[in-house]
């Protein structure tokens, strides 16, 4: 009890000190011969400084105690170790992260130019979420632009290897990939 008194005590006086500093900044700021109005319209903005640093400075313990605590965890899960000041990723980790990555494909494959304009259009249900963005990703990555939030084109052969990777991921009936190989025709890949 008597540490808690003697901290709010102590938390008081600083901020008196802080009150009265503020106060003197306000009154350099407003130079000589100010209104009283001009000297409280620059105090009360000095307290708005004042208070913005004392936030930010809490801010960042919160933060630096969140994440403290969070390397602290994933030492103890043996995710991580410490070497040389530097921390590095174990095996256990490693595995972890690839657990969590849901087993997703590399999302980069080789890129071929075509001649004919593709057009890649999906709509995966939301539970397939990961899966979504992984497809979005990996279109984006072999050059398609977007028309529509889920219909890409552009003038890239699709690679067998993605075909495979869509099939294995369970998404393939979920996505339509044309061809458009003479103006006015329209051709389904997939």
């Amino acid at each position: 009890m008597r540490g808690k008194i003697l901290s709010k005590a102590l938390e008081i006086l600083r901020d008196g000190t802080v009150l009265q500093a503020d106060f003197f900044i306000a009154v350099l700021r407003a130079g000589y011969g100010a209104s009283m109005s001009k000297i409280d319209y620059e105090y009360r903005k000095q307290q708005r400084i004042s208070a913005t640093k004392k936030f930010q400075r809490e801010n960042l313990k919160a933060s630096e105690r969140r994440l403290r605590v969070f390397i602290s965890k994933m030492k103890h899960d043996g995710l991580i170790h410490e070497s040389d000041n530097n921390f590095v990723i174990s095996q256990k980790g490693k595995e972890k992260l690839e657990k969590l990555q849901n087993n997703l494909p590399n999302r980069h494959y080789q890129k071929s130019k075509n001649s004919n304009q593709i057009i890649i259009s999906f709509d995966i249900p939301e539970k397939f979420r990961r899966k979504r963005d992984w497809l979005r990703e990996v279109v984006r990555n072999l050059g398609f632009k977007m028309v529509h939030q889920s219909v890409w084109m552009g003038k890239t052969t699709i690679p067998k290897d993605f075909i495979f990777d869509l099939k294995n991921l369970k998404i393939l009936e979920f996505v339509e990939i044309f061809e458009i190989s003479k103006t006015g025709s329209l051709k389904k890949l997939v």
